[in-house]
């Protein structure tokens, strides 16, 4: 995360320096006013403001534009009657009210009277957004860009939440974009049509793909391209209540130790079934979530559930068919957003 300084003569000024320097996402950390000693005139200088912002993007990245907030997405923050009933917030009521876990929003509350102590937060719209947005993203994790190497990457997860339309976006950013060596595999030879679909792909990006019928057959193409810097892996949707599919894949995928596994979910996906996929996926080691058909929902509660229920990093998130176009690298400011930016405050 990264953090910095601002002085301005005002609070509004100040204001502006985070946004241009940070971005719209960033949070505020803290405020205070800085007193002046009196000129040699004894003259008292005016006071300044100093504020301490903090942004999820690294320093050499610059923050993308984030959607404004409506003003209809403010919250309508009221005192606290009391510390002792932080769950009295009617901000927090309409966080627990779209379906955000319980225990997630009572930290929430515990922390929020010592942050509000600070008369000039007292109900301050602003300030309290900013509180929120900064313990929303500091509740996830991200995996943040790849390091170089090579990776072999498989997509796993449920049938129809499109694992393979995801490796081909993720194909086309490395090869078309990164110009880096790329070799698709699949090993769903149960699916009508998967092999097309994804031969298709490979002629129109110019890549190799293999077919794998088995353990053996897909170790061997593992060694046979083990110079290329991504081996990106097709997996059949496996149904989550079936033991022995899930059993049946972890046989393949456990043959090398480089293969990483990413669960692929959809966002439309309700709150409970999303924490059996995940759990019953979990009979395998998963690297990272992938969180598809964000365009197809307006709620994305359920996806921040996950994140906190079950600890793994997000990497990357779809939004769309189009290829390459519809993905982009997951990062807490856009967890926060997605979150907060659909709850109707009002």
């Amino acid at each position: 995360m990264q953090i910095k300084r601002f002085e301005a003569p005002d609070m509004q000024e100040a204001m502006r320096q985070v946004k241009e320097t940070l971005g719209p996402e960033a949070i505020i950390l803290s405020t205070k006013t800085i007193r002046r000693p009196a000129g040699p005139t004894w003259m008292p200088r005016p006071s300044r403001v100093e504020v301490v912002a903090a942004t999820d993007h690294p320093a050499t990245e610059k923050p993308k534009p984030a959607p404004r907030v409506s003003p209809l997405f403010l919250p309508q923050l009221e005192s606290q009657k009391s510390s002792a009933f932080p769950l009295e917030n009617p901000f927090l009521q309409k966080m627990l009210s779209a379906g955000i876990s319980a225990e997630f929003v009572g930290e929430l509350g515990k922390g929020l009277s010592g942050w509000k102590a600070d008369s000039r937060r007292e109900g301050n719209t602003e300030f309290c957004l900013h509180y929120f947005r900064w313990k929303l993203m500091e509740a996830v994790e991200v995996t943040g860009p790849e390091a170089e190497g090579a990776k072999v990457w498989s997509f796993i997860g449920p049938t129809g939440v499109g694992k393979t339309t995801t490796l081909a976006k993720l194909a086309a950013h490395f090869s078309l974009r990164l110009a880096q060596r790329i070799t698709l595999v699949t090993i769903d030879t149960y699916r009508i049509g998967a092999v097309d679909q994804l031969k298709t792909y490979a002629r129109i990006l110019g890549l190799p793909l293999e077919i794998a019928t088995g353990r053996e057959e897909f170790q061997e193409i593992l060694w046979n391209h083990r110079d290329q810097d991504w081996v990106l892996v097709d997996t059949a949707g496996r149904n989550p209540y079936s033991q022995e599919q899930l059993e049946e894949l972890k046989g393949i995928l456990t043959v090398d130790p480089r293969v990483e596994n990413h669960l692929v979910l959809s966002a439309t996906t309700k709150d409970f079934d999303l924490a059996q996929v995940v759990q019953r996926f979990s009979l395998l080691p998963i690297r990272s979530y992938i969180f598809t058909k964000l365009d197809e929902t307006d709620e994305y509660t359920s996806l921040f559930n996950q994140l906190l229920r079950f600890k793994r990093p997000l990497s990357y998130l779809t939004n769309g068919q189009k290829v390459p176009e519809d993905i982009e690298l997951a990062t807490k400011g856009k967890v926060a957003s997605l979150v907060l930016n659909r709850i109707p405050w009002n």
